[in-house]
């Protein structure tokens, strides 16, 4: 499988539904991830990657498939660079912020660099403006301390 096949994958199977069994396929055991869902530091391994991921699913289930708006390879081809929207619902407390019920767009650009056919290190920049205003009263204390 290609890159750009992997990362693909990891984006709408793994991050788009929490499938497990598409993580396993497209991470590498020891990959890094930098994302606001840990906002304390990078996910360390596949085992806490999974484990933060499907604890956001879990609170705000997607309400539709994950959209690719742009995928690139880097000229070295060790980096893919993906931008994508989810629609997620707000459906269950998370980080002990009550659920709202509502759907929250997420648009994110995420770069990964892979080693040996998978993931092994993955950087996100997002606009979730209304992710981040929601979540603002808990995260920022941690993020700011």
């Amino acid at each position: 499988m290609d890159n750009l096949a992997i990362v693909r994958r990891f984006t709408t199977e793994f991050l788009g539904r929490a499938d497990l069994a598409a993580a396993d396929a497209t991470m590498h055991h020891d990959i890094r991830g930098f994302t606001g869902l840990k906002p304390s530091g990078p996910i360390e391994g596949i085992e806490e990657y999974k484990a933060t991921l499907t604890g956001f699913a879990d609170a705000f289930p997607a309400e539709s498939p994950v959209e690719i708006i742009d995928q690139f390879e880097s000229a070295d081809g060790t980096r893919v660079v993906t931008r994508f929207h989810s629609r997620q619902c707000h459906a269950k407390d998370y980080y002990g912020v009550a659920a709202t019920n509502r759907i929250i767009l997420f648009d994110e650009t995420h770069v990964a660099r892979l080693k040996d056919g998978k993931i092994i290190e993955n950087i996100v920049s997002a606009t979730n403006l209304e992710f981040e205003m929601l979540m603002a009263p808990v995260l920022s204390p941690m993020i700011l301390g």
